[in-house]
């Protein structure tokens, strides 16, 4: 996940960037101080990413009664610098901006590492790649039938209806 957050943790004035678990376990952290936080001597990573993410579920909870939706972006201003939240399913993307940076700067990186992180969670998933050449279909495309009734295959038109151990006859 490191190639998710290094785009985001490069953008001038962003201090630190982390893609936390919605529990609050930290998975990755990125950024200028990301060093110093591993040898103790910067902001702590662990309690950083468990308030910030208890304090978006309790936002949740507050907003809940009211029927609106859980928030999926959240900024915090401080004297020091900025806190900027994005919740993206099954995870939390954070970002600490030093002062004078705003927020609505960070959106489009954020939300490009977004994106890069559910690409590489999808290629997780796919199957390896069969040796038939209709699986390899261009843009991911489903074989057609056609396809299948040139290279002779047999046509499903009337699958399983005609399959005695389906329909019952002997």
């Amino acid at each position: 996940m490191i190639e998710v957050l290094d785009p985001l943790s490069k953008i001038a004035g962003v201090r630190l960037a982390l893609l936390v678990a919605p529990d609050g376990v930290p998975v990755c952290v990125r950024g200028k101080h990301a060093q110093e936080n591993q040898a103790g001597t910067g902001e702590d990573t662990d309690s950083l990413s468990a308030l910030a993410t208890g304090w978006l579920s309790d936002l949740s909870r507050s907003v809940a009664p009211l029927s609106w939706n859980p928030p999926q972006r959240v900024v915090l201003r401080a004297a020091r610098g900025t806190l900027v939240m994005l919740a993206v399913p099954g995870a939390v993307l954070l970002a600490i901006c030093d002062r004078g940076v705003s927020a609505d700067e960070l959106r489009l990186p954020m939300e490009g590492a977004v994106a890069r992180m559910q690409r590489i969670l999808r290629g997780m998933g796919e199957r390896p790649t069969s040796p038939d050449p209709d699986a390899t279909l261009p843009g991911g495309a489903l074989p057609s039938r056609a396809s299948h009734q040139e290279a002779g295959s047999e046509s499903t038109d009337n699958w399983p209806a005609q399959s005695p151990a389906v329909t019952g006859q002997d």
